[in-house]
């Protein structure tokens, strides 16, 4: 335990970036200063300690993070990370084709963008494609981020539970992302504190967050609904292991209470299957439920092994309900996602605005005005 905390004092004061641009007809030199032969023992600690980050324990078939091991109850296996970028897709398709709702533009893009629980770093990465000017940096549990990336994003493994190193290029941030990290967090206020202390005056936060339990407009649905059971389930457990998932709906008022101005919150409603008459919400349903079972054994398997004390033929058995449930047409559940957005109060200051990007330098103002209005309805087929 001793080493292990050790270890994970010292990667807190290690950088860990992990991109890679290299154009194919680049010349890459050897460094003649290395050694014909090195042995094991010429490595320092902090060698050892980025190696470490790798090596993720396993624990009923999926392997999860070793940085500050078991704070995060979800794996990091290839079948979870190929579920995380399908599920970016599917989010952008509810989003209608944006990746953020903050009034960023062109004319006066940012220019430091941080994205909290990046994950397979899509979203940060097509971040860093938008806005070729701006330093984008995603921070993880886990290294699970591909090596060939824009070479204005950075990749770090953190956790931001923990206080944020003032050492890192983490103030005077334009623009701080959060998607999907309900679950994540022991206390979210904090979090949202911590990042409105990190913005510049002017600056934007946003929040994407599921609202983890199932609606259904034509009557409330039964307790006795699997899916329904499954969230409670969860719920209760992942308060139990300090990382509450039903705080969603409270996310708007924690912004107010950080101190952002110009808060706007905006609820989507997700289908839970194909149920929806109209093409684009049918769709957007079967990618949902797909999204769900298969990421539902992924979910439910440490929370309630590590809290209910379950073993993984027990949890499967309790899941076959749920999946049942899931994929009934005639119940017509849904659930809600929540988007919220805020700005730091004030104008960006010469000083707050004068840092480097990548490529250039220069203040500029971000307009605050964004349509918060959604017309989606629902209709059975």
């Amino acid at each position: 335990m001793g080493s292990q905390k050790l270890k994970n004092e010292a990667l807190d004061e290690y950088k860990f970036t992990f991109e890679f641009y290299l154009d194919s007809s680049a010349h890459i030199e050897a460094d003649d200063r290395l050694k014909r032969s090195q042995s094991p023992d010429d490595y320092d600690e902090t060698a050892s300690l980025t190696d470490s980050i790798f090596e993720y324990f396993n624990e009923n078939g999926r392997t999860y993070h070793s940085y500050h091991a078991g704070s995060y109850h979800f794996p990091n296996d290839e079948k979870e990370l190929d579920r995380l970028n399908n599920q970016h897709e599917i989010l952008k398709i509810l989003l209608d084709g944006r990746n953020y709702l903050a009034p960023l533009s062109q004319t006066n893009p940012p220019l430091r963008i941080l994205d909290i629980a990046t994950g397979t770093g899509r979203w940060a990465i097509e971040m860093g494609d938008e806005f070729p000017r701006a330093c984008v940096i995603g921070t993880d549990l886990s290294p699970i981020q591909p090596d060939l990336v824009p070479p204005n994003v950075h990749f770090y493994v953190d956790d931001a539970n923990d206080e944020w190193q003032s050492g890192r290029d983490w103030h005077g941030v334009d623009y701080i992302h959060c998607r999907v990290t309900i679950g994540c967090w022991d206390d979210m206020a904090s979090l949202i504190r911590k990042g409105f202390e990190r913005l510049r005056p002017g600056g934007w936060m946003e929040s994407q967050e599921p609202h983890c339990d199932v609606h259904c407009d034509d009557g409330e649905v039964p307790a006795s609904h699997g899916v329904k059971r499954w969230w409670d389930e969860m719920c209760r457990a992942s308060a139990a292991a300090g990382r509450p998932l039903h705080i969603t709906p409270m996310i708007k008022q924690m912004y107010i209470d950080a101190g952002f101005v110009d808060v706007q919150e905006k609820v989507y409603k997700i289908p839970m299957n194909g149920w929806p008459k109209v093409p684009r919400l049918k769709r957007l349903g079967e990618l949902w439920h797909r999204n769900v079972e298969e990421g539902m054994s992924g979910l439910s398997y440490a929370l309630f092994h590590r809290v209910n004390g379950m073993q993984k033929e027990e949890i499967e058995v309790s899941l076959v309900d749920v999946r049942r449930d899931l994929a009934d047409q005639k119940v017509h559940i849904y659930e809600k996602f929540y988007v919220v957005w805020g700005r730091k109060p004030g104008e960006p200051s010469d000083a707050a605005s004068m840092y480097s990007s990548p490529r250039s330098s220069h203040s500029r103002e971000v307009p605050r005005s964004v349509n918060t209005t959604n017309d989606d309805v629902m209709q059975t087929g």
